[in-house]
């Protein structure tokens, strides 16, 4: 009888093929556990944001101090990729996920107690911020694992968490800081992080061999492809996508001290601000996905995030919190036309069998753009003493950045159309979504 229902559930192999084990009624549960997990670590991404005026208090530090805990956050587990890759490999999904819970709890505990600056750096920004990219890669790749013929709308469904994450996330910060303090509300996030460890119990591990011989037969062929430095059109397009994330997240993490210091919009409002950024986000970045399968996708890229810098470079022109609505509405209409569909365009621009190579090189770069944008921004408003050169230089190197996607259409490299012919639309799911497991 125990053997039945466990074979329901997709959980025993004997007798059965691997597929006979996907898209059951476990697999759902898994995708229910990793959408909770993403809601939970993205969401705190655009927490950041109402922390940073209450520690510049704090620590009595300036912008820029303060922003590089928010870029160590995010930048810091894009630069470990490739340990966190190692772990997963080596251990699995469910293993990789618990770990990330644990050093983040360690993290997030322990700057829950910081008396300096740095120490955030230590616990808040690399710690937690390890942990946040090892459960949102291994949620990611868990439901890969369990679903086969509903594969993509299970992946759909975890990517909608980022949106869900940053609507309720940032009103929940918004109240424990009003209720209690800062080191209570980070002690929070620690709690958080360990619901995503039990979320991560789920993920049991499952043997695909089918895939993992297409995978050994890739590895075999990228052994003999030329190496990416030499595909001109990755090298733009990683330099183009690099510029923008090192500039897209600049609002995020300075929006709410630019509306205190200099429109007196109290942070109980202005967190709001990502609320009608993560509705516009949620809807735009599944409208670009399906426009792309009839419209170039480079060229929404390219006009997408132009529109994206415009609205940042308007931002002191806003003197009302409606304008900056308005702004901040515009920015998550658009942006979709990147984060929604990145990693189709990485993947036109590369050979089949060098995406996971391409992905490793992709996610350092990111890393690092992180790490400056944020920081940079700060020191420059520190320097000037308002935010409109900030504001102005982010949205001149994002429109910069998304003029450049006009150069990858003239060197597109030229072994698209054998990836095409050559990919079965199953193991296109499975590439394409992988590479947005970032």
């Amino acid at each position: 009888m125990r053997s039945r229902e466990v074979q329901v559930f997709g959980l025993e192999s004997s007798g059965h093929t691997p597929r006979s084990r996907t898209d059951s009624c476990w697999s759902w549960l898994v995708c229910i556990a990793g959408t909770v997990s993403v809601v939970i670590v993205v969401g705190l991404v655009s927490s950041f944001g109402l922390l940073l005026p209450i520690w510049m208090e704090t620590f009595q530090a300036n912008r820029q101090q303060i922003a590089w805990i928010g870029s160590l956050y995010i930048s810091s587990g894009c630069i470990l990729y490739p340990v966190g890759c190692y772990l997963t490999g080596r251990f699995g999904y469910r293993f990789a996920a618990a770990l990330g819970s644990t050093v983040g709890i360690i993290g997030f505990t322990l700057a829950s107690f910081s008396s300096e600056v740095w120490m955030l750096y230590l616990t808040y920004g690399i710690f937690a911020g390890f942990g946040h990219t090892m459960i949102y890669n291994s949620c990611f790749l868990a439901v890969l694992q369990y679903f086969a013929k509903w594969r993509s709308l299970a992946v759909s469904i975890v990517a909608s968490g980022s949106a869900l994450g940053m609507l309720a996330m940032s009103q929940l910060t918004q109240i424990v800081l009003s209720a209690s303090d800062w080191q209570w509300t980070v002690r929070g996030f620690s709690g958080l992080y360990f619901v995503c460890g039990l979320c991560s119990t789920l993920f049991v591990p499952l043997e695909n061999q089918g895939e993992t011989r297409k995978s050994d037969d890739m590895n075999k062929e990228e052994d003999r492809a030329p190496p990416l430095y030499r595909n001109i059109s990755f090298i733009i397009f990683l330099i183009s996508i690099t510029i923008l994330l090192m500039v897209t997240f600049v609002p995020h993490v300075h929006i709410i001290q630019y509306c205190a210091q200099e429109l007196d919009i109290p942070s109980s409002k202005s967190s709001m601000l990502y609320t009608y950024y993560a509705i516009a986000s949620f809807f735009s970045r599944h409208l670009f996905c399906k426009l792309g399968d009839y419209i170039n996708r480079l060229y929404l890229y390219q006009v997408g995030m132009t529109i994206c810098g415009l609205s940042v470079v308007c931002l002191p022109l806003a003197r009302s919190f409606g304008s900056v609505v308005a702004l901040f509405v515009v920015n998550g209409l658009f942006e979709g036309s990147m984060n929604g569909q990145w990693s189709l365009l990485l993947y036109d621009c590369v050979e089949r069998n060098k995406v996971d190579q391409a992905m490793g090189y992709f996610s350092v770069c990111t890393g690092v753009g992180f790490a400056i944008g944020p920081s940079l921004a700060g020191l420059m408003a520190d320097e000037f003493g308002f935010y409109a050169p900030s504001f102005y230089t982010a949205g001149a190197l994002g429109i910069l950045g998304a003029t450049m996607g006009c150069l990858v259409s003239f060197t597109k490299h030229k072994t698209q159309s054998h990836n095409n012919e050559d990919i079965s639309s199953d193991e296109f799911l499975l590439v394409s979504e992988k590479v947005t497991a970032l």
